[in-house]
């Protein structure tokens, strides 16, 4: 153990400039206590935030499947993909086909399917990042690009869009028998999206660190239990980071300032057995909603309590949502990148035509709900929050 942190601190010593550190002392931050009676309100969506809708182009040659995830939307482009299927789709910003492509297969220019690290959108550089066994580049056609050399997989990474030239790979913990030595304790580094290199190490440090994942060992095989999964959220082109294993929450920018934002208390170290942790689900100009989880690997779960904190007061509450357009409570969930104070998600157009006849729903539905038919691919809702 002396060596490997005599090592570390080698390496560390090397990086010299490379690390990124932090810009203020986290002891003047403000602090949520999770374990506090806050009071509780709850709030109609639609007071903070006005809905838009984009349908999306339905053809015989692009039909979306069940299993979808919502990568990226900006002004310009809308990117969807199948992780199992390998499909991938750009639209454009008013839900018409630009491209789609699928390049699964064995050759060092193809991905056997979408890893969990998903695919980013690179606007600018007119580049897409399949994340699996490498990072594979290509172009908005689909075409190869070049090939990164960061497997994604072996430690169970995620990654960021960051800046034009860098992209923020997180390593997870690794719960394999017999490799859980090779944890990272500093896990976060930028890498170059031209080639894979190392650009600089986060300076945040975990000398322990926790799992949202289990091993279950059966006799001469093993297998994962997953409960959940996530560490950083797109807050426009910023990353919050809120790391399972910390007790601070991160904000890291384009121009590569680590600021932190927020403590939490008690300690995610001395919370007990099952162990206490938290999450960031959504930040806006004026406020942020974090959650906290129970690592209950035991349990079926249950509802996710969100406290918000709102930056010009320092008021916390805990709160829960209603959406009046669909009669139902509202979660923020992981949103794709996207603009500030802007999350995005798929709505199915059953879904949309029961709203409408209804007479709840607001934004532009008029202009397509004729035309919209129930076997159609999914709608985008944008929600701008005020």
């Amino acid at each position: 153990m002396k060596t490997k942190h005599f090592l570390l601190m080698i390496f560390l010593f090397l990086m010299g400039s490379q690390v990124i550190s932090s810009q203020s002392e986290k002891s003047h931050l403000p602090v949520i206590d999770i374990s506090k009676s806050y009071p509780k309100k709850e709030i109609r969506l639609q007071d903070i935030a006005d809905s838009e809708y984009i349908p999306l182009e339905t053809t015989d040659d692009v039909l979306l499947g069940n299993r979808l995830a919502l990568s990226y939307v900006s002004d310009k482009y809308i990117l969807i993909h199948e992780p199992i299927r390998g499909n991938i789709f750009i639209f454009n910003r008013d839900g018409t086909i630009y491209s789609h492509f699928n390049n699964k297969g064995q050759s060092g220019k193809e991905y056997a399917w979408i890893g969990d690290a998903g695919v980013i959108f690179d606007e600018k550089n007119e580049e897409i990042f399949v994340c699996n066994q490498s990072i594979q580049v290509y172009s908005l056609k689909g075409e190869y690009k070049r090939t990164l050399k960061i497997n994604t997989v072996d430690n169970y990474s995620k990654v960021f869009n960051i800046d034009d030239e860098a992209l923020l790979v997180y390593d997870d913990v690794i719960v394999d028998p017999g490799l859980e030595g090779n944890t990272k304790e500093y896990p976060y580094r930028l890498v170059s999206k031209k080639d894979g290199s190392l650009i600089s190490v986060l300076n945040i440090h975990f000398p322990k660190r926790y799992s949202t994942r289990l091993a279950k060992t059966d006799k001469n095989s093993w297998s994962f239990v997953y409960q959940f999964y996530t560490e950083s959220m797109y807050y426009g082109r910023d990353i919050m980071i809120a790391d399972i294993s910390s007790d601070t929450l991160y904000q890291l920018t384009p121009n590569r300032k680590l600021i932190p934002i927020l403590t939490r208390k008690p300690s995610v170290h001395l919370s007990g057995d099952p162990r206490n942790v938290w999450v960031t689900f959504l930040t806006t100009d004026k406020f942020m909603i974090v959650g906290t989880i129970l690592l209950d690997f035991n349990s079926a779960g249950g509802k996710i309590p969100f406290f918000m904190y709102e930056f010009e007061t320092g008021e916390v509450t805990r709160v829960s949502f209603f959406d009046a357009e669909y009669g139902t409570k509202w979660g923020p969930g992981n949103s794709p990148a996207i603009a500030k104070n802007w999350i995005a998600s798929l709505i199915q157009p059953s879904s949309i035509i029961d709203a409408y006849e209804k007479k709840r729903l607001n934004g532009n539905v008029d202009k397509f709900i004729k035309t919209l038919s129930e076997d159609d691919n999914p709608v985008v809702r944008i929600l701008k929050f005020k």
